[in-house]
């Protein structure tokens, strides 16, 4: 029973996590977008590209 307790919170908790996760990272300000992409070990030029900053805007961030 425990068991089947579990995995119903679970499958209602997982949908749940990716929907707060997904809201979080579209309203994340973009200093904060870059470094969670630089701690992910992309390069200054990938983060500008993906994020359409430029690397100068990025070296900013990154030393705030």
């Amino acid at each position: 029973m425990l068991t089947a307790t579990a995995l119903v919170i679970w499958k209602l908790f997982l949908p749940l996590l990716v929907l707060v996760a997904l809201i979080d990272w579209l309203t994340a300000s973009t200093d904060r977008r870059v470094r969670v992409l630089a701690h992910a070990g992309r390069s200054q030029r990938q983060i500008a590209d993906s994020l359409h900053i430029t690397r100068y805007r990025v070296r900013k961030a990154l030393t705030s």
